[in-house]
This record gives C-alpha cells, structure tokens and sequence, in this order.
C-alpha cells in the first residue's frame, strides 16, 4: 500500500483546526489531529507522522514541551516541526527555532502560506527519506565490505606467512597504507640450506595491490622450496605475472639467496630502491642497484634473470626495503632515502638494527600518515667459518612405511639440458617421490649436488677450483661458469641412483659419468685421507668422502661412485 503524508495537526481551538485539516485533506494528504500538547506525544508515540503543525499555546502541554519530547521520540529520524503563535515578533520566532520548531507561522493562518509550507516541507521530507534510505544502503554495503575484507585479508596473510616466517637470522616489519599491504616479505629455505628472500611491491594499494603479488608469492615458494636458482623464480614468476596482470600493473621485485657455506649473496632487482650490505657500524659494503624492469612487464623473450652476486668477508646485515620507506617524507617534504637507513644503522648497539631503522622513519614522518606500504628486512650476516651453518629444518619427506624398498632411477643430461641449469631442483623432485625422509633427504641430496657440480663444474666446464683462493676468486668463478655454461655446445651427464643392500645395511649407490676429460683423483683421494675426520662443513668431495661410507673415482676420473647408508 502506498504510503500518504501524513501531518499532525496539534491546536486546542477547534475551527482553527478544522480549517487547517481541510487544506490538508484537499492537498491530498491524511491528517491526525490532537487538542493539546500531551495528545500530540501519544499520538506519535503510536506513529510518528511526517510533519507537524504544532501551536504554542496550548492547554495540559504547550507546544514547546511537546516538542521536546516528540524529538525524543524521533531518535536520528528527522521529523519536521512548525511553530504556531500568534505573537508575530521577532524574539518570538527566534525562540521557536532554538526549542526545535523548523519554521514558523503566525496567526491568523494565512491558508496559502500554510499550504505552500506544507510543499517545501513534504519536499525536505522525501528528500531526507531517500538520503536515509541511501544511507542505510551503504551503511549495509560498508558492514559487508568489512567482513569480506576481513575475510580477504585472513586468507591472503594466511597464504604469504605459509613458509618460514619465524626464521631466527630475518627480522622484518611492515606498515602498510590501507587494510591491504602490496608488498610481501616472503622468505624460504632451500632443501640445502640456502636462505630465499623475496620483497615484492605491487603497483597501486589496498586489495587489488595485494592480489597481484599473490601468483609471485605463490610461485617463489614452490621454486625455492624445490631448489630452483634464483635466475629460474625470476624468469617463471615474470612469466606468471606478465600473462595475468593488465597493462600498467606490475611487481616491483627483490629476489635473494643466501649462501651460508661459502658466504655468497645473490641479488636480482628489478625496482626496489633499497638492497644493501652494510657494515655494522652502518658502512656501505655493496649495494644492488635496480639492473631490470618489474616484473609482469617484459615478455618471455626480453627478460633476462641473471643475479649479481657479492662473496661477504666481514660481519655485516643484509638490508632491503620498498620505496614506501625511502620515499616517506617529513613535513618539510624530504624523503628519508638509503641514507636515513645508513645512518640509522651506524648508530650500533642497541636497539636492534631493524628497529633503528624503524624508529628513524617514524620519527621522520613525525605523526604523518604513511602514503605508500612501508615494508623492512634485516638479515644479520656473520663472517668466517662460524657462519656456516646447517640451516635447512629437517625435510618432511615420508614416515619409513612410506618409503620404497627397491627402485633404481637413470638420468641423463644433455648439453642443452645442462645450459638451463635446473639440474638440481629435477633431482629434488625425483628424491621426493622415493620417499627419503628429514636429514636423510638433505644429506643425499648435498651428495648427489655436490657429485653432479664437481662433474659439472670440473669435469664438462673446466674450471679451475684454485681460482676461488684468488682475491675476488669467488665472484670471478662464477662469472666465468655462467659465461662457460651459456656457451656449452656438446656435453653430457649420466646419473644413477639406487637402493640396495650391503652387508652394513641399506644405502643408496649414487653413480655419475661426465663427457669431460677428467682429473688426476689419485692425488685428491691421497688429500681426503690425509684430512680424515676434519669437520664436515667443507663443500665439494670433501663433503661427500664425509657423508658417505665409500667412494671411489674410476677410468681418468670422470666416473665416481659413492654409497651412502641409510641408517
């Protein structure tokens, strides 16, 4: 049924109010009438009407104590009210409006007035019913955003804190500018022990910043828990990114391992402002600059993902931030820039180095609100042989029912296959599906890696492993292996992997031959002897004489064959 305007008319003299009630009626609008002040509230606490006349003067309640107890009634809903007096001076009228009254009519009533009243009234009235309804629209539209935001930002924190977020060595802060942050600190251990970072910052804020780093989240996982090279996350998630994102989106993006073993940071920038080595007096000790576009932008073709490595000598921290804390500016308009964090740094002591930088860039902006998501990571390196740590937890693997008894598993690489570099992460896979379970898992695999690289390495590339003990030997080795394997043409390894019993018990027999020329072996098993016992940190066939019960060179020294012991 369609709702009538509805108007009280509150007058003690009767003809007075009957008269009114007539204009009313013929407006086409109902009427309700009450002969004084106290008839006027109980009329409206049964319904509130949508105007009321209302005079000032009347028996049992006057006008104005109806007034403010009908506005009580009202609670938020507006409800317009108009004087009737027949004292027509100014004192009179400015009165009325402050006890409540909307306008003001004086007596006699002049019937065209009122009338035309009535239509400005019924006018605001409507008009504040849809701004009401309106209102409530969004109020219910605002309460549910809030819970599917909520819900969102439940899922999406549960999905980039999935990993290794507690890792003792990375502490990390973050402030974001909306609900949702677009930057993600993702951080992973590789199955040998390497330290993966990722810091990506997604163009544009709040929910639809987020949801673009979520497929580079989701891909740096997956590839650094399989042990993919740093060159391979940046190439598949740029891929990832460049087919999803529309145009003029894009993640700016940090990519970073960390080698513990041989001390060995691996960077690659594609536009973040801050990735840095520093000193822990705050010195400048290497700083990656941005060397490639974001990712999402490039295709396939025109990418490139090769790292910048740096071999660190003394103690240091590894610091890396989005622009939101470079850029954040004081209300003198500075920005507080790489050199804020320098000097935040330099400070030493306590308090910790993260929380240096944290506190210097609240002091900067001073109270002022953080325009862009600020995120920080803080890596504290430590120099020598004391770093080099076992820091990969235990493989989850397979309990021991789950294992298999007997398989053997042939692999060969070709030249092609070889120049990719994704060697390692296909054994990975290969040793996860045989069931290989915790330390056992890691120990093969440091085995069956450190076997294939030395073949790899020594026995394809030729590289000289005494030009690592030469100043900056480390860094000038791999520049000349990466420029070695991109131009490999012919080349090949065959691996085997078995289970099978020996008299000491179960073991694994890793068997590996290269196309190279091979070596003099005889004088490196005569050194592994000869060291027996040394700690097993030490890379290369060191480590593997270490781990394994038995191994053994053949032919020029391009086949070896080891056994491990699954004990």
């Amino acid at each position: 049924m369609e709702h009538r305007f509805t108007v009280l008319v509150a007058e003690d003299a009767e003809p007075t109010r009957l008269l009114m009630g007539l204009v009313i009626e013929e407006m086409g609008h109902a009427v309700v009438y009450a002969e004084n002040g106290l008839q006027a509230v109980e009329r409206c606490r049964l319904q509130l009407p949508d105007l009321i006349l209302m005079d000032m003067m009347m028996p049992v309640m006057d006008g104005h104590e109806a007034t403010r107890q009908i506005r009580q009634l009202c609670g938020s809903r507006w409800l317009p009210i108009i004087f009737l007096s027949a004292s027509g001076d100014e004192e009179a009228y400015i009165r009325s409006l402050d006890i409540g009254a909307d306008d003001y009519l004086h007596k006699p009533i002049n019937l065209t007035v009122l009338a035309a009243k009535i239509r400005v009234m019924q006018r605001i009235s409507e008009m504040q019913n849809r701004i009401s309804a309106d209102s409530q629209k969004l109020l219910s539209y605002f309460n549910s955003n809030e819970r599917e935001q909520l819900f969102a930002k439940h899922v999406m924190d549960s999905i980039v804190g999935s990993e290794e977020q507690d890792l003792s060595e990375v502490s990390s802060w973050q402030l974001s500018a909306e609900q949702f942050s677009g930057d993600v600190l993702a951080r992973a251990l590789s199955p040998t022990g390497q330290l993966c970072l990722m810091l990506a910052d997604s163009t544009g804020h709040g929910l639809s910043a987020a949801l673009a780093c979520l497929p580079a989240v989701d891909i740096f996982y997956a590839m650094a828990r399989r042990g993919f090279p740093l060159s391979a996350m940046a190439r598949e998630i740029n891929a990832k990114l460049n087919r999803l994102l529309p145009v003029g989106r894009f993640v700016a993006a940090a990519l970073i391992t960390i080698d513990w073993e041989i001390g060995c940071i691996e960077v690659w920038n594609g536009g973040i402002p801050c990735v840095m080595f520093v000193s822990e007096r705050g010195g400048l000790l290497k700083e990656w600059r941005s060397r490639y576009p974001p990712l999402g932008i490039l295709d396939a073709g025109e990418f490139r993902g090769d790292g910048e490595s740096y071999f660190w000598n003394v103690n240091g921290r590894l610091v890396v931030c989005s622009d939101g804390l470079t850029e954040a500016e004081n209300v003198a308009g500075e920005q507080f820039g790489n050199s804020g964090i320098l000097q935040a740094v330099a400070g030493g002591g306590r308090p910790s180095p993260l929380d240096a930088i944290r506190l210097a860039v609240m002091a900067h902006l001073a109270g002022a609100a953080n325009r862009d998501d600020i995120s920080l990571g803080v890596v504290s390196l430590e120099a020598g042989d004391k770093a080099a740590r076992e820091q990969a937890a235990d493989h989850p693997g397979r309990e021991d029912g789950g294992q298999l008894c007997n398989w053997l598993v042939r692999l060969e690489f070709n030249a092609a296959e070889l120049r990719r570099d994704q060697a390692i992460p296909l054994l990975i896979g290969w040793l996860n599906q045989l069931g290989l379970r915790g330390r056992q898992f890691k120990q093969v695999l440091l085995v069956v890696s450190e076997l294939f690289n030395n073949a790899l390495d020594h026995g394809v590339l030729r590289l000289d492993s005494c030009l690592k003990e030469q100043p900056d030997g480390y860094e000038r080795y791999f520049t000349l292996r990466r420029e070695k394997l991109a131009a490999l043409e012919e080349a090949g390894i065959e691996l085997q992997l078995e289970r099978c019993r020996e008299e000491a018990g179960d073991c694994i027999r890793i068997r590996l031959r290269d196309s190279g020329d091979g070596f003099d072996h005889h004088s490196l098993m005569e050194r592994l002897g000869q060291r027996a016992g040394e700690s097993r940190h030490r890379r290369g066939v060191g480590l593997v004489s270490a781990l394994c019960s038995r191994l053994v060179y053949r032919g020029h020294g391009n086949e070896v064959e080891a056994e491990f012991l699954l004990l």
